[in-house]
């Protein structure tokens, strides 16, 4: 799965898409609401007995706290679910950059009544 980061009517969004390029969530307003979306979707796909309790690693503060305090720069839970998000495809910039180059154009061009 890969994380897309769009700009969609005026607006910033995050979604998911799997391999094929087939959009698997809705279009989310933050990385963070796109990380609990993947969460609980990956939870769902899980067939095996659950543990947990929540979706979310209770050692994620405690252990972010001491990461800080020793110095480390990467050490997250043992689940793929327990490391923090990235996005893996910004089609946002082009889009922007190509909206102010066409917003530049027009304030160049003379009025006509």
């Amino acid at each position: 799965m890969k994380l897309f980061k769009d700009f969609l009517d005026g607006r910033i969004c995050f979604y998911w898409c799997d391999e094929s390029g087939r959009q698997l969530s809705p279009s989310l307003a933050t990385v963070q609401e796109s990380e609990e979306w993947w969460k609980g979707y990956m939870f769902s796909l899980y067939k095996g007995p659950e543990r947990r309790g929540s979706i979310h690693d209770r050692r994620c503060n405690h252990e972010k706290r001491r990461r800080m305090s020793e110095g480390e720069t990467r050490s997250y839970g043992r689940r793929l679910t327990d490391s923090p998000v990235k996005v893996d495809c910004n089609l946002a910039v082009d889009k922007i950059t190509l909206l102010s180059k066409i917003a530049v154009y027009e304030a160049k061009q003379p009025v006509r009544l």
